[in-house]
Parts: C-alpha cells; structure tokens; sequence
C-alpha cells in the first residue's frame, strides 16, 4: 500500500529537471514546495502541495497510509559520495600529535598515516573491519545519510585490498543503506614498493583490477594524485587501465598541493574530482568542460586547519558542486553530513540551499546514479529524510544536533 506524507511544512525536492545535477546557479535553487505532500511506495509516485494530494488519490483509486508532517521538513536523504569506513585500528594519537604541531606529511614519514591503518588492516579478520565499516554507515544513517560510498585502499596488497572490498560487499548485502564500492589501491605506496614504484602500479593494473572487475566488487577506481603520492603520469596508466577493465574512475585530486590532478580528472573524463583545495584556475575551467564533479570535503579541511576549498569560486566558474564527508580514521572521523552542510556554509562559503543541493543530487551526480536517487521526482526511489525543522535553513542554523526524525529508504522506514 502507498504512504502519503501530508501537511509537510518545506518539502524540499532539489529537483534537476531532468539534468541529473545542478551546475552554477543552479545550485541556489532547491524547489522547495510550502505545505508539500509526497505519495511513495518504493518510488515517488507523486508530489505536490497537500491541497491537491487528496483529489490526486481519489481520482487515481488509491487509499494511502497517511503521515501528518506538520512542522516537519522533509528533503532527499544525503548522498555521502566519499567515504573510508572499512578500516582497523586508530589514529587518535596522530591526531593529538597534529594538534601539537606535527604536520601530516611528516607523521606520514615516520611511518604514520595511511600506513599506519595499513598495517592494521593487514592484520584485521574480514569480520573486524566489517564490524567498524557497519556501526559507521550506521551511525550515517541515523544523522541522515541513505546513500554512501565506501573505499578501500587501506590494504595495498592484493590480498588486503580484496579483504576491504569483500567487507564492503558484505555491508551493501546486509544493510539499508544503498551503498557504492570504490577500488582505491592506489592510496599509497606501501613500504615494500617505496623504492619500486613501477612494480606496485603493475600489481594494481595486472593483479588487483582484473580481480575486483572479475569478483564484481566495485563500481569505481580512485587515485590518490597529489604530492608525495602517486603522479600524474602513474594515475593515468592506473586510470586508463581500470577505464578499459569497465570500471568508472574518480580522483583524490589536489589536496596538498597545485598538482594538476584536476586538469588530469578532467582529461580522463573522472565522474568526479575530490578534495580540490589547491585547484588551479584552469582546473576548474577544464572540469567545467568535461562535466567532472568538484566533491568537496569540508570535514578534512577543518580536521586539518587547512585552507577550504574554493566553492565559491567554483560556482560562480559553473561547476557542480558535491559535499561529502570523507570519513576516515586520520583526517577525518566524522560520518555526520549534517556537520559537512554546516561547516560548507559557515567557513566555506556556500549558500544553505547550495549545500543542500550537493549534499543530495549532485553527490548522486557524484556516483553516477542521479537517475534513480538524490532528489523528490516522480519515478525516482523513495529515499527521504524527514526533519524536526519547520524550515530548511534550521539545518544550518541549528547546528551540532541531530535534526533528523526519520530516514526513509526505497520507499522503507529504517530509523
């Protein structure tokens, strides 16, 4: 049987028209709908404003369940479309030496750092890296999130690397969420491989993608592209490689540095470009171009005390703009995305209805899935997050709380 939500203070749709994402200008419109009503089963079936939602059931013969959302704001679930949840150990310590001083690249050095969950990670059972992937998209689901990405790249031999994908497998089988697997050998060089750099990028390009397109473990292939990471060149072998195995690519793009990892993203045709906080101007202009996603990661700038992401700018350049929370055991633990809208808006520049729209259809856009979630259009999934705001702006406004009621996924309640 149909559920209608009645009487919903803002019904906030993000709807694209048809376009998939919202670029520039766009971005500042969320098509809120005032005394809004939804009809769903697993998908929308329709939308409105509630005065006309009773004459629409009746001349359709349907008899709803029906949920009064009065004072409530009800939008898209956000779409977290870059994450690192599947991991062991901590790095609590790192980060309480961070905030005495050391920088991140120098933990990095000493063996810290990426490495550092490596070798945890090689060390962990599959079971244990579930268990911390699962109480994270959890806790995800709880402040909001119904569609989340999940990375390996925490293992870096073929072994590990399987080990996190195959958790990841297990998570999207078990759980609501809908959830996106991303192949991210190319996180790091492991210590083995410091010295031959072209051995490890072979292992990657012969040995690990032929595995994961043959055991169907993920839709994506990323690369860490910056300073002390992988170059440009070495990412466009791997990219190439996993663009010919059938897989769709992203980009740790430009993190630590002016890299040219955006202009690359955009030659490659990437879905995405993450991280971006030293893009160059003319990487924005050729992302523009290709149509290559600017996910931003506004946690991980704060976490640590590193300049934002131009937004600003890249809005105003024409770009489609998508918020993630990075999730991770280093630069960011946090699997909040209403804390992301939050510090997107209040130190990074962006409008609340601009956050809104890249937490939600341009993070779909982000995972190329936009056709079936990320905003309220008739025929796309039920997916919806119902809000104790009578305003959208309270999102923002009233922030360092969970202001999420319900999280509604493929038409289901599931908190």
């Amino acid at each position: 049987m149909p559920t209608l939500l009645i009487n919903i203070s803002s019904l906030v749709t993000c709807d694209s028209n048809g376009s998939g994402k919202k670029s520039g200008n766009q971005m500042q419109n969320i098509g809120e709908i005032q005394n809004g009503a939804v009809l769903f089963d697993e998908d929308i079936l329709w939308i409105g404003d509630t005065n006309h939602a009773h004459s629409y059931c009746s001349e359709n013969s349907t008899s709803p369940t029906i949920i009064d959302c009065s004072g409530k704001t009800v939008m898209p679930g956000f779409v977290d479309s870059h994450t690192h949840i599947v991991f062991a150990g901590s790095r609590a310590e790192e980060f309480a030496r961070r905030l005495r001083g050391v920088s991140y690249q120098q933990i990095a050095a000493e063996g810290g750092g990426i490495l550092r969950t490596m070798n945890a990670v090689r060390s962990a059972r599959q079971t244990e890296v579930e268990a911390i992937g699962r109480k994270l998209a959890l806790s995800a689901m709880k402040h909001g999130t119904t569609t989340i990405e999940i990375k390996s790249g925490y293992g870096l031999t073929l072994e590990s690397e399987l080990k996190l994908l195959r958790a990841i497998k297990t998570l999207r089988d078990e759980l609501p969420l809908r959830i996106i697997a991303t192949f991210l050998g190319a996180h790091d060089f492991p210590p083995e491989f410091r010295s031959r750099r072209d051995e490890y990028i072979n292992i990657i390009c012969n040995e690990m993608i032929p595995m994961v397109v043959q055991e169907n473990l993920a839709e994506f292939c990323d690369v860490f592209t910056d300073t002390g990471y992988f170059t440009v060149e070495e990412s466009e072998k791997i990219l190439q490689t996993a663009l010919d195995s059938g897989l769709q690519v992203k980009v740790h793009a430009d993190e630590l540095s002016s890299f040219g990892a955006a202009e690359m993203a955009a030659r490659m045709k990437a879905v995405s470009a993450d991280h971006l906080l030293f893009i160059s101007d003319e990487g924005i202009e050729q992302m523009r171009e290709s149509e290559t996603i600017a996910t931003l990661l506004p946690g991980t700038a704060y976490t640590l005390k590193l300049p934002f992401a131009p937004a600003r700018k890249m809005i105003e350049r024409g770009l489609a703009v998508a918020l993630a929370t990075d999730c991770n055991p280093g630069s960011c633990f946090m699997e909040n995305m209403q804390t992301v809208i939050s510090l997107a808006c209040t130190m990074g520049g962006m409008t609340v209805e601009e956050a809104i729209n890249a937490a939600t259809i341009n993070g779909a856009a982000a995972l190329g899935i936009s056709e079936k979630t990320g905003s309220l259009e008739i025929g796309k999934s039920a997916d919806f997050i119902i809000t104790d705001c009578t305003g959208y702006p309270e999102l923002v406004y009233h922030f360092g709380t969970n202001q999420v009621s319900e999280v509604w996924i493929r038409g289901e309640k599931t908190i």
